[in-house]
C-alpha cells in the first residue's frame, strides 16, 4: 500500500517524463486496437444483403478456387486445402436447380441476372453515382427478391423498356415516358422509362438498379442459359433451416451452393471476399508492427526515465529499500500510466480503425464492402 501511494506521488512529481511515456503508450495501444479492429471485421465481418432481402435463401454457384496439395513427409501423407476468393463472378447453369423445384416448403425459384448497367447524360459521361458507387442491371422479374414494386408507371414490357429506382429518378430527373440512355455490356442504348420503382424499407445503400424486360437483361448479361443466383420463395411457415439442408442434398453433385442469414451478402456484392482477406492481411501485418514498435518505445522511454531518477533510487538504497521494493515501486509506476493510457489508447482506436479503413477505400486498397 505505501509502494503504491509512493508512486503515485511520483507520477504527480514527475509529470513530464510520465506524460511522455502516457502518450507514447496511448499511440501504441491506439493503434494496435484498430489493427484489432479491422483484424476482427475481416474474420467476423458480415455485409447484409440488399438486393436479396425477400429471399430468406438463396443459390449461387461456388465463388471460390479451391486448391488441394497432398505431401508425402516422414512416411506420412498431410493434405492441405486452400479456397481463395474469385476476383469475377461465377456464373450458375439455371438448369443445375431444376431438382430444387420438386423439394417441399420451396415455393418459387426466382433466377437473378446482374450486370453492369449505369445512366448517362446525352453527351456520354456518366450521372453521378449514390453512396455506394455501383450500379446494375436486371430482369424484372427478379423484383420481387428485394422487393421492388412500382411507384409510378408500368413494368417494362418491350426490348427498349426501362425502370429506374427511384434515387436514380431524382438524380437524373426522369419520369415515366422521359427517355435515358444506359451504358451496360454493349454500346450505349436509349430507353424509354416505363416506371419506377422503390424497394420496401427505404432506398438502397450500396447500388443504383435498372430493370429491363426478361429477353433484353439476357442479352444484355450475355450468359445465355446461365445466372447470377437463384432466390428461394419458401411456403408460409416452412423452417428455412431445414429447407435449406433439403435444398442442399438436393444440389448435391452440382457446384451449386445455398446462402442464408448475412451468407448472401457475399453473393451479391462479389468484392467482400477479397475485402476480408486483405483486411486480414493488413491488420495483422500492421498490428503485428505496431506492437513491436510501440513494445521498443515504450520500454526506451521507460528506461531513459529510470535513467534519469538514478540518485533518488540511490537514496532509496541508502534509507534501507531493497531492491525487490525498487522494482515493485518502478513495476507500479508503469502499470498505473498503462492502465490510462490502455483505456484512453482503447477509446481512440474505434474511430482510428474507421479513419483507416476510410483511407483503405481511397486509395483502393480493400472495397467499401466491411465496416469494422
Amino acid at each position: 500500500m505505501v509502494l503504491s501511494r509512493y508512486a503515485l506521488q511520483t507520477v504527480r512529481a514527475r509529470k513530464g517524463g510520465f506524460i511522455g511515456a502516457l502518450l507514447a503508450l496511448m499511440c501504441a495501444a491506439a493503434l494496435i486496437t484498430a489493427c484489432g479492429a479491422l483484424l476482427e471485421t475481416g474474420l467476423r465481418g458480415a455485409i447484409p444483403t440488399e438486393r436479396y432481402a425477400a429471399a430468406p435463401l438463396v443459390i449461387s454457384a461456388d465463388q471460390q478456387v479451391h486448391q488441394t496439395t497432398v505431401r508425402k513427409q516422414g512416411g506420412k501423407t498431410k493434405v492441405k486445402h486452400k479456397a481463395k476468393p474469385l476476383t469475377e463472378r461465377a456464373w450458375l447453369p439455371y438448369a443445375s436447380v431444376d431438382a430444387v423445384r420438386g423439394v417441399d416448403g420451396v415455393r418459387a425459384l426466382v433466377p437473378e441476372v446482374t450486370f453492369p448497367a449505369h445512366a448517362v447524360r446525352p453527351d456520354g459521361r456518366g450521372l453521378a453515382q449514390g453512396e455506394g458507387g455501383a450500379s446494375y442491371g436486371h430482369a424484372w422479374t427478379s423484383a420481387a427478391l428485394t422487393p421492388f414494386t412500382l411507384t409510378q408507371g408500368h413494368a417494362p414490357k418491350a426490348a427498349t423498356d426501362v425502370v429506374v429506382d427511384r434515387e436514380l429518378a431524382d438524380r437524373a430527373h426522369v419520369r415515366p415516358g422521359d427517355r435515358l440512355t444506359v451504358q451496360a455490356t454493349g454500346d450505349p442504348r436509349t430507353y424509354r422509362v416505363t416506371g419506377i420503382a422503390a424497394p420496401r424499407g427505404g432506398d438502397l445503400r450500396r447500388q443504383t438498379s435498372l430493370f429491363f424486360s426478361t429477353a433484353e437483361a439476357d442479352r444484355l448479361a450475355a450468359h445465355p442459359g446461365q445466372v447470377t443466383a437463384v432466390g428461394v420463395l419458401p411456403e408460409p411457415g416452412a423452417d428455412a433451416g431445414r429447407l435449406k439442408r433439403d435444398i442442399g442434398r438436393a444440389l448435391t453433385g452440382t457446384t451449386a451452393q445455398v446462402h442464408s442469414g448475412d451468407g448472401r451478402g457475399p453473393v451479391e456484392f462479389l468484392d467482400a471476399g477479397s475485402a476480408r482477406v486483405k483486411l486480414i492481411s493488413m491488420g495483422a501485418a500492421i498490428g503485428a508492427t505496431s506492437l513491436l514498435v510501440g513494445v521498443l518505445v515504450v520500454v526506451g522511454t521507460f528506461a531513459l526515465a529510470i535513467q534519469q531518477r538514478h540518485r533518488e533510487l540511490a537514496l532509496l538504497r541508502a534509507i534501507a529499500a531493497t531492491p525487490k521494493q525498487l522494482r515493485k515501486l518502478i513495476g507500479r509506476e508503469a502499470l498505473l500510466v498503462g492502465l490510462v493510457a490502455g483505456v484512453l489508447g482503447a477509446l481512440a482506436g474505434r474511430p482510428l480503425a474507421s479513419w483507416l479503413y476510410g483511407r483503405f477505400v481511397a486509395l483502393g486498397a480493400v472495397p467499401d464492402s466491411l465496416r469494422p
